[in-house]
Parts: C-alpha cells; structure tokens; sequence
C-alpha cells in the first residue's frame, strides 16, 4: 500500500477506533486479531498505534561531549574503556597456543569415550573405546 493510501485510510478512523486500537495492544492483543475486531487492515492498524498509542521518543537531542564528560563525572564514572585483556607479548602468545594445542583433540578423545552408567550399553564386546 502506498503512503497516500496510508495516510488516508489513517485519516478515515475515528478517534474512538484509535483509543480503542490502542487499547487492545495495550491488552496484548496481536495487529492481526485487533485489525479484524476494529474491521481495518493490519497495516493500518499497525500505523494507527506507532503514531497515537507507542509514546516513545522519536528523534534525540544531540549531546556536546563536554557536556556528557561533565555528567559522567559527576556520577563517577568516565568515558575510558577498560582494558579487556592481557596484551599479547610473544610469551603469553606461546603460551595460548600451546593451551589451544592441548586440547584441539578433545572432541575426538570424548568420541572414545562412553559412560557405563547408561542401561543400553552391552558391556559384553569390547568397540575399542574407554568405560567410564
């Protein structure tokens, strides 16, 4: 549908299908099922809240950064990330990847593995891989 069909099937509900499309959202009821009992389309609907019933801001005022410096500092707090991890020196870099190393044939060692706590397992013929 276009804008203009729109805004003019918009302009065409009344004030009482509005207070009330918005009255059944605010219920919980689904754009589909408000649409039917109002008898307008779901598009409509759906417009027809976002502009009279969904009370949220629609365009923010821009913040100098000064500003925002101030109120951060007064709550102290500051605009300074943290840091999120050791820097990498070649060291700790051996010694990630000698971890990583370590346990890359992990998915295959528990592929071997089979825990005797299960009722289904034959216990009989051994298959090569660890009871546990």
């Amino acid at each position: 549908m276009s804008r203009r069909k729109q805004r003019s099937a918009f302009d065409q509900v009344s004030e009482f299908d509005r207070g009330r499309i918005v009255a059944y959202r605010d219920c919980g009821l689904s754009f589909r099922e408000i649409g039917s009992r109002v008898g307008r389309n779901q598009t409509t609907v759906m417009w027809i809240y976002v502009t009279v019933g969904c009370r949220r801001v629609r365009r923010t005022e821009m913040v100098d950064c000064i500003h925002l410096s101030a109120l951060l500092h007064q709550s102290g707090l500051s605009k300074r990330r943290p840091l999120l991890g050791l820097p990498l020196t070649q060291n700790r870099r051996r010694l990630r990847r000698q971890w990583c190393d370590e346990r890359r044939m992990w998915a295959a060692e528990w592929n071997e593995v089979v825990f005797t706590d299960e009722s289904s397992i034959c216990l009989q013929h051994h298959d090569g891989r660890i009871r546990v």
